[in-house]
């Protein structure tokens, strides 16, 4: 492999520790410098994560090796070896390990009603009201029911809602990016890194945005993602796909490994990174097994001959095989 790796796609918190490391390596020229200086600059939500990182970043400085979570190795300031290619992106593995586990135990993890960790999922609940709901890996979610609404907050994670009719009191479920309403209907919900993927299953919801627009109505057998604004709706979308994970199934027709390796990330502790922009729209056709992760990982890079290098367990990168 040649070339540095490229910025994590996606999670800001990531692409905020891949800066930081970056910067820190000694490694960075004028022309990073400067595309650091963008990607601070587009929005707050770049700023929070940067001031999040560098403030952590200074208290682990402080730490000593053991006092730190095992399965996240301390980040230090030496510049890592001059070499191009897949060495350098080892710079990045423990701050990387870092970013997703900061991610992972936010507080609303920790405080919600209802929670799974992750390759974990609950058998439907049922919530006080007769609704039904089940979580997927990795999800987290909380219940404020009152005598004229019936309020849910999911915090990041899957879950699958089948609502009990009861026009007094409307059903709706917050996400980070906007609300889903139901109309009598069951429905999934599937947070992104950077959007919200909603599926319709029976009858229809109402999507509205945190901007306040919205879709009125959208019909069973649609799905929609948003995330600042609508990005794509479905009019039929793949209902078995989006449903395979309550049998513990993975589903793919054609999906770009992307979308792919963060769907597997949903079931592993850890996290699997492409170490190239070139390896995001590889296509990929399969079924998986949700409760062996591993397994997925070793057919996925056998179908597309990848290879891969490991930071433990927990940390693997995906790279192409050299000709």
């Amino acid at each position: 492999m040649n070339g540095r790796p490229v910025m994590p796609p996606g999670d800001v918190n990531e692409q905020a520790v891949y800066w930081l490391t970056l910067l820190t390596s000694g490694e960075a020229d004028d022309e990073q410098r400067r595309a650091f200086e963008h990607w601070l600059a587009e929005n707050k939500a770049h700023q929070t994560a940067w001031e999040r990182a560098h403030r952590l970043w200074r208290e682990i400085e402080g730490l000593a090796e053991q006092d730190f979570p095992a399965t996240a190795p301390l980040p230090v300031r030496k510049a890592p070896p001059r070499r191009a290619g897949f060495s350098y992106a080892l710079a990045c593995a423990a701050s990387l390990v870092l970013a997703v586990f900061l991610w992972r135990n936010d507080l609303a993890y920790l405080f919600a009603d209802y929670r799974t960790g992750i390759g974990d999922t609950h058998s439907p609940l049922t919530l006080p009201d007769g609704s039904e709901v089940q979580l997927n890996s990795g999800t987290a979610l909380s219940v404020d029911y009152s005598t004229s609404t019936r309020k849910l907050v999911l915090h990041g994670g899957e879950a699958w809602f089948k609502v009990a009719p009861n026009p007094a009191r409307p059903f709706e479920v917050v996400t980070g990016y906007g609300s889903v309403r139901a109309l009598g209907t069951a429905f999934d919900i599937k947070t992104l890194p950077d959007s919200v993927a909603v599926t319709v299953l029976e009858h229809a919801v109402r999507i509205t945005l945190a901007n306040g627009e919205g879709v009125e109505r959208l019909p069973e057998g649609a799905a929609i993602r948003f995330g600042q604004k609508v990005i794509d709706i479905a009019p039929q979308a793949d209902l078995d796909a989006a449903s395979a994970w309550r049998q513990q199934r993975m589903i793919f027709r054609n999906k770009p490994l992307q979308d792919v390796v963060e769907e597997l990330n949903r079931y592993r502790k850890g996290r699997i990174v492409l170490t190239s922009h070139s390896l995001n729209a590889l296509p990929l056709t399969g079924t998986f097994d949700t409760t062996d992760p591993e397994e997925a990982l070793q057919m996925i890079k056998a179908s597309l001959d990848l290879s891969e290098y490991r930071l433990t367990d927990r940390l693997v990168f995906l790279y192409r095989n050299q000709k």
